[in-house]
């Protein structure tokens, strides 16, 4: 098993010796193993510290929605309420909510220069989006001929 120069029928034999390269391997092996875990760099984390504040509680999760009369009354959701506590309220009941969404339902004969009011007013307090409503239960001239 040592080193044969030839085979039965005299000509060389041309087998790779690998032993060489499995020890050269090996060695390489441990090296990258010992040195690549001092090469990894360290993750620091700093913990805040503990408040003792109490968070805020978010207000009622429900739909707010704007009213305005044909006397230019205001209502949210269905209450009344005055024009400068209603940016307010607006702005108290968005803080906390990820769709900042406000629907208005004003009334047929309401005016339009109020209404225009009513939608910047709810604006500048924070919402987003505005959607306008329309009751279902007020009749239009059209189904009173039916």
């Amino acid at each position: 098993m040592g080193m044969s120069v030839g085979n039965d029928s005299g000509g060389a034999k041309a087998d790779i010796n690998v032993t060489p390269l499995v020890d050269v391997c090996l060695v390489l092996l441990i090296i990258f193993m010992v040195l690549i875990p001092k090469t990894v760099p360290e993750i620091s984390v700093q913990v805040p510290p503990e408040t003792k504040q109490k968070h805020k509680k978010p207000p009622q999760n429900e739909t707010l929605v704007i009213g305005l009369t044909k006397e230019g009354g205001l209502t949210l959701n269905r209450t009344p309420i005055d024009r400068t506590d209603l940016a307010k309220q607006i702005t108290k009941q968005l803080e906390f909510r990820d769709k900042k969404v406000v629907f208005v339902n004003f009334d047929d004969d309401a005016k339009y220069g109020e209404a225009v009011a009513v939608l910047d007013l709810a604006k500048n307090a924070g919402a987003e989006v505005l959607g306008i409503m329309k009751d279902k239960e007020k009749k239009t001239p059209d189904t009173l001929r039916s």
